[in-house]
Order: structure tokens, then sequence, then C-alpha cells
């Protein structure tokens, strides 16, 4: 006797559909080109030797053109113009490399969505300005300083993916307000998939997950009081000044460093720079590329 099991219901909305895709698990995500994965492995490393380090940059053209462009950055430039990895790398110092790294390997996973490139770029500027943000606030509240920045940097890495996803769905229109509706609801959930999937501390997962609900995390509170400086200075979406009174009394920040956080992330924004003025080996493909 054959038993008929009912088929599968066809997603109602485009956010159940990116859902199922998500809980596949491989949905979408990413491969780490050579380069992206060794320095992925470097700036893990708290006792990272310099050599290594030059070694690792200076056989990877998109590194080498990152660090070089930071260092001859306003921020970093001592008046002359740097052309050697390893004088870079002690004019940057061990620290600000590792964060350099950890950019790099977020530009190497850019996804490659034409119909949402200008959305996809803007997370990572987003995400460069979050992080040097959220760094300045651990400082003030006492949250490791490293797990801040890196938290912050990733905190919307998951966007292209989803929207990744929904170009291979059929949605193509930049202004599809399903799209990102979807992308703005699923995005933390995302995002921590890809540092689970990059074997990332369990406090960066769940500051990913949680940014947008803080409730029992210090480090997702930084995350989100960051997020929103950030976003109070950047043109779109601009937070409100409610928005940051509201993540300052959070954390419980004297108003007197309001607007010198404010500043440092206006600041931030010129450090951030354009991820498609990067010179790059090729777009990574997905692990469920055709």
């Amino acid at each position: 006797m054959t038993i008929l099991r009912p088929k599968a219901q066809p997603p109602a909305t485009l956010r159940e559909a990116i859902e199922r895709d998500l809980a596949r698990g491989t949905a979408a995500l990413p491969i780490l080109p050579k380069g992206a994965r060794e320095a992925l492995r470097l700036a893990k490393k708290p006792d990272v030797d310099m050599n290594e380090i030059v070694e690792v940059i200076e056989g990877d053209p998109a590194l080498t053109a990152r660090l070089l462009a930071v260092a001859n950055s306003a921020i970093y430039n001592r008046g002359f113009a740097m052309t050697s990895v390893r004088r870079a790398v002690v004019r940057l110092g061990l620290q600000a490399t590792r964060d350099i790294l950890y950019q790099a390997v977020y530009a190497a996973v850019l996804y490659d969505v034409p119909s949402f490139k200008a959305r996809v770029e803007a997370t990572f500027v987003h995400g460069v300005v979050t992080s040097r943000v959220a760094r300045r606030v651990a400082q003030i509240v006492g949250v490791d300083e490293d797990a801040a920045f890196l938290s912050g940097l990733l905190h919307d890495v998951g966007k292209g993916r989803l929207y990744k996803i929904a170009n291979k769905l059929g949605r193509v229109d930049p202004d599809d307000a399903e799209v990102h509706e979807a992308v703005d609801v699923l995005h933390t959930r995302s995002s921590a998939d890809l540092c689970r999937a990059w074997r990332l501390a369990p406090e960066i997962i769940e500051a990913c997950a949680w940014h947008h609900e803080p409730k029992n995390s210090k480090l997702a509170q930084v995350v989100a009081a960051a997020d929103v400086m950030a976003r109070r200075v950047e043109m779109n979406p601009r937070a409100s000044d409610e928005d940051v009174d509201g993540v300052m009394g959070m954390l419980s920040i004297e108003a007197d460093f309001r607007d010198a956080i404010l500043m440092y992330a206006a600041d931030a924004t010129v450090y951030a720079g354009e991820p498609a003025s990067m010179p790059t080996s090729g777009m990574p493909p997905s692990s469920d590329t055709p």
C-alpha cells in the first residue's frame, strides 16, 4: 500500500521563501578566497607575528592594496606616500593591521548582485564605520575592544547573502520594498550564520544575532549603540537624535561623550572608503552557485 505524503506548500511570501533557503544552512554561503582565508586565520591569532602578516599581505594584491590605502589615508599619513607593506604595518601597528585584515575578509565576500550592488556595498561601508565606533564605545563602557570591533564590522554582513538569495528567487528590482523588508527582518540571523560558518567566537555570533534586541548581552548593546551612532552621521538611513539618546542611556554613557562619539563616527566615514574601489581577485562563488 502506497502512502501518499502531502506536498509541501509553496512559500506564501518572499520572506518565507528566503527563510526556507536559510534553513538549508548552506544557502548562498560564500567561499573565502585563499587570501581572505589566510587573513582571517591571522586576524584571529592573538599573538600574531608581524613577519607572518607581511608575508601573507604581500602575497595577495587585494590585501596589499587595502593596507596601503589605509596607511596613506588622511588618518595615518605622515607627509609621504607609503609603498612598503612592512613599513605600512609598522606605521599602523598590529591592532590596526588586524582590523584591516578583518575588513579585507568582509570585502572579499561582497556578493556580486548587480541589482542590489549599491545596497550590498553600503553594508560594507556601514560595517567599517560601526566597527570603529564600537571600539570607541567599548573603551568607555569596559567591553573587550577587539570583540566590539569585529561584531560591529560584521553585524550586517548577512544582508548581502539575503540579497543574493532574493535575486536567485527572481527579485531583481532594486526598489522592491518586499525584498528590503525581508532583509531588514532576517539579516541578524543571516549575519550570525556567516560568523558561525567562519568559526568566530560565540560572543561575536551572539552580538550579531541580537544587536537589534540586545537585552542580556553587553557586547550586543555596544554594537547596537555603534550602529545607531554610525547611522546618525550617514546619509541613509539616518538615525534620529532620540535614537542616539536611547542607546546612550542603555549603556549609561554620560551626555558629555555624545558629541565626541558622533564626531568620531563622522571621521570614520572617511576612513571606511569604498569597497568597489579596491582591487579584488574576483568575486567568490557561494556554496550553492549553479
